[in-house]
């Protein structure tokens, strides 16, 4: 059985002013609070398909996700398994237009023990995405008028 969230927000940024805040992971602690620490594993300095990314995040155990799709400007999505559980993050803008767009986070779960994982981490993850996405806008947000 699949579990799944999934939350979008307007963001008020050139879709390639939230790329740059969005793709530079590594920065992510920088910015937001839902991640501590973000290492790129190996010797790339951008992500690209197939990137290993060492994550840590307040309440959740660490984890190594791998960067499955990747379309510049557009998003990317990654994933990550533990036994019996294979967790995936896509994150995607869509403009709306020149200065804005719509920034969507979606994280599901699958597996044997996907409903297990859910209902000890699954409330402490959404808030996670949550988190994610608000200070993301705030940063993309910042960012463009610092441009302006």
């Amino acid at each position: 059985m699949a579990h799944a969230y999934r939350t979008s927000t307007r963001v008020e940024a050139p879709a390639d002013v939230v790329w740059q805040v969005l793709s530079d992971v590594e920065r992510m602690p920088a910015w937001t609070g839902s991640m501590t620490s973000v290492t790129i594993l190996g010797t790339e300095t951008a992500i690209a398909v197939g990137s290993r990314v060492e994550l840590t995040q307040p309440g959740l155990p660490p984890a190594v996700w791998e960067v499955d799709s990747l379309t510049e400007g557009d998003g990317f999505s990654w994933s990550s398994s533990t036994p019996g559980v294979r967790s995936g993050v896509a994150h995607r803008i869509a403009p709306v237009s020149d200065a804005a767009c719509e920034l969507t986070l979606a994280v599901a779960q699958s597996g044997m023990l996907a409903g297990l994982t859910n209902l000890a981490l699954g409330s402490r993850a959404r808030e996670l995405v949550d988190a994610e996405l608000a200070d993301l806008k705030t940063e993309a947000e910042r960012r463009a008028l610092e441009k302006r």
